[in-house]
């Protein structure tokens, strides 16, 4: 199943693995999981991670990761969680410093890239790709593999609610436990702890929203300064469509936050009517069918507009 990327890997010495910018837990999860993993092969491996949020500083070992690739040329770079080229978090210049590269991912809508692919869109997370891949490679898990591995299925699947979470998903975490996954510890750190400046983001996300089509849809817009004035960073200020899609009757929350460039990211999140990965593929983003998102440039309001006829004509 995963013999061309075995292959690969056992062929190379000097390993360097990445995932997408603003990498979010099953960004994080599945690349940490697999260093330690090939560490355990006695590669020369790296982790690439420019930054990372500070809600996940509790993880082991977390801050060994490094900004840039330091050298002239290396065996094998490993894109995690990317489903494009230009979303992963190495320059071009170092990219093509690679001698094979692999990519393994779980996400709908994909522009492949590198030597040998693994995109698996049925699949919960990256993490959970991830631990097929560890096992058919016969690497042990300890309990720091597990723990990443545990976080990054967790925080994809919305602690196991949503649709992406199946049968097997639950076999995998129950073995990761069993294996010591500190699961107690990264479900209050992630589910029950929360920055005060969060909580301010939360009821600014409430005080802008607006509701359209008898209450199915549920739309709010918080720009860049107000995130900034909190001190969020781009993890902290993801999050809020859950709780806009909570309300009782909701098919489809939006939240859309203005970022540094101009740009605005645009969050969606469905309960099972609407598949939000057409919606997203439609303004050039991807997904899954309950959560997908994109990116908006230009002007907002037109945007919002397009957005909204085209949720319309499907609720309709």
């Amino acid at each position: 199943m995963f013999e061309e990327g075995k292959k690969l890997i056992e062929e190379a010495k000097t390993i360097y693995i990445t995932a997408h910018i603003n990498p979010d837990g099953d960004a994080i999860g599945s690349t940490y999981a697999m260093y330690f993993a090939l560490k355990k092969l006695n590669k020369d491996v790296h982790v690439i991670m420019p930054a990372y949020s500070d809600i996940f500083e509790f993880l082991p070992s977390i801050s060994i990761c490094e900004k840039s690739i330091d050298c002239d040329k290396y065996d094998l770079l490993i894109g995690m969680d990317s489903s494009d080229y230009s979303r992963i978090a190495v320059s071009k210049e170092e990219y093509d410093k690679a001698r094979k590269v692999l990519m393994i991912d779980h996400h709908q809508k994909s522009n492949p890239y590198g030597d040998v692919r693994y995109i698996y869109p049925d699949i919960s997370s990256t993490s959970e790709l991830v631990y097929d891949i560890i096992s058919y490679l016969n690497i042990p898990i300890d309990n720091v593999m597990a723990s990443y591995m545990y976080m990054g299925i967790m925080t994809d699947t919305g602690s196991f609610n949503y649709s992406n979470t199946s049968a097997k998903t639950h076999m995998v975490v129950a073995d990761l436990i069993n294996k010591g996954a500190d699961s107690t510890n990264i479900c209050k750190m992630l589910n029950d702890t929360i920055k005060e400046a969060k909580l301010f983001l939360l009821k600014k996300t409430i005080e802008n929203m607006e509701v359209y089509f008898d209450s199915k849809v549920r739309y709010s817009y918080v720009d860049y300064d107000t995130i900034n004035s909190l001190g969020l960073d781009e993890e902290d200020a993801e999050g809020m469509t859950n709780y806009l899609r909570m309300v009782k009757g909701t098919w489809v929350a939006i939240y859309v936050r203005g970022k540094k460039d101009g740009s605005f990211k645009v969050s969606m999140r469905s309960s099972g009517q609407v598949d939000l990965s057409k919606i997203a593929i439609m303004f050039n983003g991807g997904g899954h069918p309950r959560a997908a998102g994109y990116t908006i440039t230009g002007d907002l309001e037109v945007a919002k507009n397009k957005l909204l006829n085209a949720i319309e004509a499907v609720i309709k």
